[in-house]
This record gives structure tokens, C-alpha cells and sequence, in this order.
């Protein structure tokens, strides 16, 4: 996706600007852009102020979704705690949190060869409690990640999280994998 009306940078480029994540050549040569084109430039100061947001919002558990490695890092370096699992299809994990944390990452693992999309569903004790769809990259990743504010975690009971993923893709609907998080509730210091 790119700004409407302009080709020359597309939305992965725009958001790594944005989060500070660019080598020092690729976002000089985007600001250059950014100086010279209105459209480009409203949408980079769009994500300026998302990514600005991001860290408030996660820290008073508002927020939640499918992230990347980079928005990850931009919290972590902006002082968000952060409690990461990573689950293989078929997974049974134990989780908790712990009282400090702000944020839980999930590391799904699976295979997503041809999805176009991807839709993960969480359900505690058998209800649906999330579902959330992101777009996947032509060339797909090993794994998507989907962050989960803490005190959201916290407010569970003691509980079975089965998490499943579905890809979306030319061949139609598909199981990706299911993870099951064993929640034996929060941890105090």
C-alpha cells in the first residue's frame, strides 16, 4: 500500500521510518521525499503520532493485536515490560505474568506459505475472547506476533487459552495451527 496518489514509499518503509527502525541511508532518502511531497508527508506524520501512542496505550491495556519485531523493539526501548512466548502448532505452554509487566507476546510459529491473511482467535473457556486478522507479506514470515496487554492476562483466572490460526489464501480457508496456553495466573515480586 502506498500513499494514495504517490508510488514511491510503500506502507513497510513508511511504518520502519516512523518507528526509527531504517538504516541511516533509507530514512534520509525517505525524509527527502517526506520534504517534497505533501501526501507522503501527512501519512508519516500519521504514524508518527501511532507510534507515539503505542507505548500509553498498551500500558493501560487498551490496545492489542499483531505487531512486528520492530514495533516490539520501539516499546521495549521506550521502557514497556514485556513477557514473550513462543508457541510451535500443537503447543501446550504454561504462562503467567508477572505484576510488572504491561505487555504479553505471543511468537506463533507455523507454516503460512500462500495465505494472503491470517485470523487468530482466542478463546477462554470456550468463548471467543479475541479475534483479531492481519495481512501476511508475499514472502511469508516464520511467525506472526500478537501482543496482548498484561493486565488483560492478569484478569483471567486460573484457565485453559487455546489459540488457533487461520489462513486466508487462494485455496480458500485453512487450519495454520492451534496453541494452547496454560494461564496459572499472575505473579507478584
Amino acid at each position: 500500500m502506498n500513499a494514495q496518489g504517490c508510488q514511491r514509499i510503500v506502507l513497510a518503509d513508511l511504518t520502519d521510518y516512523a518507528a526509527g527502525e531504517l538504516p541511516e541511508a533509507e530514512a534520509a532518502a525517505i525524509e527527502e521525499h517526506l520534504f517534497s511531497c505533501v501526501e507522503c508527508g501527512a501519512r508519516a506524520a500519521e504514524f508518527d503520532a501511532l507510534v507515539r501512542a503505542i507505548p500509553g496505550a498498551v500500558q493501560s491495556a487498551e490496545v492489542g493485536g499483531f505487531v512486528t519485531d520492530d514495533v516490539l523493539n520501539r516499546l521495549a526501548r521506550d521502557g514497556v515490560r514485556i513477557r514473550t512466548f513462543v508457541l510451535s502448532p500443537g503447543a501446550v505452554v504454561p504462562c503467567a505474568v508477572w505484576d510488572t509487566d504491561e505487555l504479553m507476546v505471543l511468537r506463533l510459529r507455523g507454516d503460512f506459505t500462500g495465505a494472503s491473511e491470517v485470523t487468530l482467535s482466542e478463546r477462554v473457556a470456550g468463548a471467543e475472547m479475541v479475534r483479531a486478522t492481519c495481512q501476511v507479506a508475499p514472502s511469508p514470515p516464520a511467525e506472526l506476533i500478537f501482543a496482548t496487554p498484561a493486565d488483560w492476562v492478569r484478569r483471567l483466572p486460573v484457565v485453559h487459552v487455546d489459540v488457533s490460526l487461520t489462513a486466508n489464501d487462494a485455496g480458500g480457508e485453512r487450519s495454520i495451527g492451534s496453541y494452547t496456553l496454560v494461564h496459572d495466573g499472575w505473579l507478584q515480586r
